[in-house]
């Protein structure tokens, strides 16, 4: 692996750890306000402090636990619903095929950013609320992929020969179509939650989200009128929205080569190459 990915999965795994052990990260208590409001970064409060007197790092790690785990729970509801539409439309086909087709077609028709505002508007904030709606907003890409992948899996000899040989259709689909059509699936993970995340940012961004956890969105929203003074209450934020934006779609080029064996076989003989010549 380049540096590059050494470092954008090193960052993923000391933001997991936030995530998962954000009090490890923080010197002060999530609603403290005993900071001077307003306070520029010192050794005490490493991004300064809010207009409220919080510590800003504080709200970081935090907004950062909640902006992954709305992000992971949206994107599994997506990769399930997905991939049980794509299992059912890929190996039904007929008129159940035509049926869900349909449904992804709705889906398509309404931006995802929409449709997720209309159901938090509809159901109310909240981390469960907010997943739900993201994941009904994100699921029929990955419908597609799956589907277009089966129709071209179950022409393969070794699906032909299994339906020669009598294996009921629910074990061809779930031991000889799904597995050989994962790996392009597996690629688009680290886009959802990529998009998941920014979408969360800005449903907090337009004061959508759950208020009783702090958001990227939220903190963008509050260092917006004092941009110019306070400079420290958006670059904490946005420094961490970008590498959220970035590191998916670095580990999404990596699961795809290591998913492909040839661009895996192509990137083999080009580093042999490269020892070679170094020799």
């Amino acid at each position: 692996m380049s540096r590059l990915e050494i470092g954008t999965i090193a960052t993923l795994l000391v933001l997991g750890l936030m995530a998962l052990f954000p009090a490890m990260f923080i010197f002060h208590p999530l609603n403290d306000t005993a900071g001077l409001p307003l306070a520029h970064p010192d050794w005490q409060h490493p991004l300064g402090t809010d207009a409220f007197g919080r510590d800003v790092w504080t709200q970081l790690v935090y907004a950062t636990r909640y902006s992954l785990i709305v992000g992971l729970l949206a994107t599994g509801i997506a990769v399930v619903l997905g991939v049980s539409v794509g299992l059912l439309a890929g190996s039904a086909r007929g008129w159940m095929d035509d049926a869900f087709m349909r449904l992804a077609d709705l889906v398509d028709a309404v931006p995802g950013l929409l449709l997720a505002l209309f159901l938090v508007t509809l159901w109310g904030p909240g981390v469960i609320q907010l997943s739900i709606a993201l994941g009904l907003a994100g699921w029929s890409g990955m419908a597609r992929v799956l589907r277009a992948r089966l129709l071209s899996v179950r022409e393969e000899t070794f699906v032909l020969a299994a339906k020669a040989v009598g294996v009921r259709p629910v074990a061809l689909a779930f031991k000889h179509l799904l597995p050989h059509a994962l790996p392009p699936l597996i690629v688009l993970v680290p886009f959802r939650v990529e998009i998941s995340i920014v979408a969360e940012a800005g449903l907090s961004f337009l004061g959508l989200g759950d208020l009783s956890h702090p958001s990227l969105g939220t903190m963008l929203h509050d260092a917006q009128p004092l941009l110019r003074e306070c400079w420290w209450l958006l670059a904490g934020p946005g420094a961490i929205l970008l590498i959220m934006i970035f590191a998916p779609s670095v580990l999404a080029d990596q699961l795809q080569q290591w998913a492909d064996p040839r661009l895996r076989r192509a990137r083999f003989d080009l580093q042999r190459a490269d020892c070679t010549n170094d020799s």
